[in-house]
């Protein structure tokens, strides 16, 4: 009987150990070329859900709710994107956008590769309530044998330098989804 017992008591404890660890991490695919050299299409991110508690900052990279409805031009195919934090609340906006500073409850994002990435440069602030979660480690590719973060033998980790340039003046791409020619919301081409 108390062999039974102990059987149990640990099956409901690994139950509710699994219960809570899903509940808190999951696992993103990248889709696109917007987070390149850190991040390629078809890698997997192990992601930290976040609560409301959890601070933002500069540098993380988080999956955030995509502003844009999806199928409209010019948006990703997902719900959900990958950026990184360019500025939160307090922080001075970015040369090139309208001087201020990020709002409280608000969050700058940038894709790492700046010539293929929608990003706050087109669609504005974040709410930092649309974060769904920040990146916690890179768990491999599905589409690629080899260490994440390397090819080639060599480290893909970014630059900071390549956050700050302007997108490219003839398209992006975005999602796997070609969006050139159209403009970003609230520009004229």
């Amino acid at each position: 009987m108390i062999p039974y017992l102990i059987a149990t008591i640990a099956l409901v404890l690994l139950l509710a150990a699994v219960a809570w660890i899903r509940r808190r991490l999951l696992v993103i695919d990248v889709h696109g070329p917007s987070m390149l050299p850190t991040y390629r299409d078809g890698d997997r991110l192990l992601t930290r859900r976040r609560t409301a508690d959890d601070p933002l900052s500069p540098g993380q990279v988080v999956v955030l709710r995509n502003p844009r409805p999806v199928g409209l031009p010019g948006s990703s195919t997902g719900h959900w994107l990958v950026k990184r934090i360019a500025a939160v609340a307090g922080d001075r906006l970015l040369p090139g956008m309208p001087d201020g500073h990020v709002p409280n409850g608000h969050v700058l994002v940038l894709g790492d590769n700046p010539a293929q990435s929608l990003d706050s440069r087109h669609f504005g602030l974040i709410p930092s309530g649309t974060i769904l979660g920040t990146v916690v480690r890179p768990m491999g590719n599905r589409r690629q044998t080899g260490r994440p973060g390397t090819v080639g033998g060599e480290s893909t980790r970014p630059t900071t330098s390549g956050c700050w340039q302007e997108p490219a003046s003839n398209g992006t791409f975005v999602g796997g989804v070609d969006v050139d020619g159209v403009p970003p919301l609230g520009r004229s081409p």
